[in-house]
């Protein structure tokens, strides 16, 4: 395993520019979005909710197509909830927000969890990395928890 990574580094360091440029661009739409945070919320909130829209239209499209299924209802019911759930988040953009805001608190706090526990039960050679990566991640949950619920800085919808 570790022969496999080191040979796969060796190659890519010939593409060391490559890999500066793409983390300059990704500083500089950082700072940008930080910079126009409310534009930036909004564009985070509405791309996904068209998205789980067309998917959700496309889902129902795939119903109609193979209409002698067994798991025909159980797609159909899920494409007209992706309708459903993409719609709301449309036309309600600041709860779209808040929901986002708190599903991915609740993410980095299970996977954060798992992280640590794995890293603990396992023993692994880079434990100390692995159980300091996971409480970062714990810690980001509780932060966007926080300000998630609104008594912080209010969901990321807000300056």
């Amino acid at each position: 395993m570790d022969l496999f990574v080191l040979a796969d580094v060796e190659g890519l360091q010939s593409k060391w520019k490559w890999f500066l440029l793409l983390g300059l661009a990704l500083i500089c739409l950082g700072v940008l979005s930080l910079a126009f945070i409310p534009a930036a919320t909004w564009g985070t909130v509405l791309a996904p909710g068209w998205i789980i829209i067309v998917a959700g239209v496309l889902e129902v499209i795939q119903v109609i197509r193979v209409h002698k299924w067994n798991g025909l209802y159980l797609h159909l019911i899920g494409g007209i909830l992706g309708v459903l759930i993409g719609l709301l988040i449309i036309t309600h953009p600041l709860a779209g927000a808040l929901a986002w805001t708190l599903l991915f608190s609740a993410m980095f706090t299970v996977f954060g969890t798992f992280r640590v526990a794995g890293a603990i039960m396992l023993k692994s050679p880079h434990a100390g990395w692995t159980v300091f990566h996971g409480s970062l991640s714990i810690l980001c949950g509780i932060l966007l928890s926080w300000t998630g619920h609104g008594r912080g800085s209010g969901s990321s919808a807000w300056p």
